[in-house]
């Protein structure tokens, strides 16, 4: 409980007031506690405040004292100092992806039209929703790896950002704010050529990893121009169709063996540096047969040994359980933040003729906009407070969750434990009038109304 109240210190840098980080602790206890989650009226019930205190939750989301950039920023200086961090090559390991939540608001801001890219069946090819943008690091102890939140985006439209490129900017300021190189791993939707382009205007703090599309092609180097000829020198050598190289003998294939998805086992690998049409640079294609099939790798880092690649990819599956456990079990996106200044949109949008949905006040939808971003915001640093702590105190985290499971992953506790664990010894403070600050300041909060409505308006 002590690291837990020290990790709450460290965030209040974030806020401009002190009502406002009052307010920021008692929500967090009120996610910790809840048990529904019907809105912010399920914080009131969860803690037992006054009813009073449900506008002031209100505000809280939409005041001005403190803004999602800098909690996150806050956030990513704790766990850089405190987390178990992978280190390749002396630098930090991101994982960077996109998730997307339904959304039937007609009023909410940027609610667009979404296709379905995974193999899941638990949404419809196209639906309406929000695309986010995140960015995790991998910190791993105890012989399990998992993906802490550093950073999420809601992708807007108007800006012009893209959907591929934008992971790697925010990476890039990621590992800039936090001064420390960092290798970004991304899946196959990303290996595109204005991917590649970006760390090389980073000047080498930043190199990606992504898997390769199947259909990819490369060049070997050109070949020196023979004297005396005449024309420009060619830019290309050979053409070589990379997924016909696991059969060609022309370039052979070491053996050894490599840890897959946590599994010892022999792995055949290739790394070649080709010329890749959409990257003036030359760029490493790995090339790697294990029992789960054939894989292509790209990386912007030339010297990035093959079997480390096969790792660091490896671990990219974790952040989908980062996503899995932010909407299932905190449900991080159940908001339900509209803007009664903008128009209804649509519920049937026809492609290129339905316009944008227009705003009377601009800036108060664009106000909207933070304060969705705010509600995630404190949800993926409560994730992250879940996790250090389930790192750090494995053996008092299951001492104190009294919950019976059938089967035991591994000795590191899970998410859902540590949830279970640190609420359990937040109930016994609550119920016996324990005398540290947290307590002492949702008990303030559930006996004065009038000291509620004075930090409502210091909010």
């Amino acid at each position: 409980m002590d690291y837990w109240r020290r990790m709450l210190k460290a965030m209040q840098p974030a806020f401009s007031r002190r009502a406002a980080f009052a307010w920021f602790v008692v929500v967090v206890v009120g996610l910790l506690l809840r048990y529904d989650t019907l809105g912010v009226s399920s914080l009131v019930r969860a803690l037992g405040l006054v009813p009073s205190c449900y506008p002031a939750l209100l505000h809280f989301f939409h005041s001005t004292a403190w803004q999602a950039e800098t909690l996150l920023r806050c956030w990513g200086q704790w766990v850089l100092k405190e987390g178990p961090w992978v280190q390749v090559n002396q630098r930090l390991v991101l994982i960077g992806d996109h998730t997307q939540t339904p959304k039937d608001g007609r009023r909410m801001p940027e609610v667009t039209t979404l296709h379905q890219h995974s193999e899941t069946a638990s949404k419809p090819t196209f639906f309406r929703g929000h695309p986010w943008t995140c960015i995790a690091g991998l910190l791993e102890t105890a012989h399990k790896s998992f993906a802490v939140p550093l950073w999420a985006e809601l992708h807007r439209r108007d800006l012009g950002q893209s959907l591929a490129t934008r992971p790697v900017e925010l990476a890039a300021n990621v590992a800039q704010a936090l001064g420390h190189g960092a290798y970004l791993v991304l899946d196959a939707f990303f290996a595109v050529g204005p991917v590649f382009l970006l760390p090389h205007v980073t000047g080498g703090l930043l190199h990606i990893l992504t898997r390769a599309k199947k259909n990819i092609v490369a060049y070997l180097p050109p070949p020196p121009k023979p004297p005396k000829r005449r024309g420009r020198p060619r830019r290309y050598g050979q053409k070589l169709k990379l997924a016909d190289l696991f059969d060609s003998p022309t370039f052979p294939f070491q053996t050894a063996q490599a840890r897959v998805y946590g599994r010892l086992e022999n792995v055949r690998f290739l790394a070649l540096d080709l010329l890749w049409k959409s990257v003036p640079h030359p760029l490493r294609f790995i090339l790697l047969e294990s029992s789960l099939g054939p894989l292509i790798l790209i990386s912007s880092d030339l010297c990035l040994h093959p079997l480390t690649a096969l790792e660091l990819y490896a671990h990219r599956v974790s952040i989908e359980t980062l996503f899995d456990t932010l909407k299932n079990l905190l449900a991080g996106m159940r908001y339900h933040f509209w803007s009664k200044y903008l128009s209804p949109s649509s519920r049937r949008p026809t492609k290129n003729q339905t316009p944008q949905p227009a705003s009377s006040d601009p800036q108060k939808t664009r106000d909207t906009l933070s304060t969705i971003e705010r509600f995630l915001a404190l949800h993926l640093v409560v994730l992250g407070f879940l996790q250090l702590l389930a790192a750090r105190f494995p053996h008092a985290v299951l001492r104190h969750a009294h919950c019976w499971l059938r089967t035991s992953a591994s000795v590191l506790p899970s998410e859902f434990v540590t949830l279970v664990a640190l609420a359990n010894l937040l109930r016994h403070n609550l119920f016996n009038f324990a005398k540290d600050w947290v307590t002492q300041l949702i008990l303030d909060k559930r006996a004065k109304p009038r000291y509620v409505r004075r930090q409502h308006k210091a909010a």
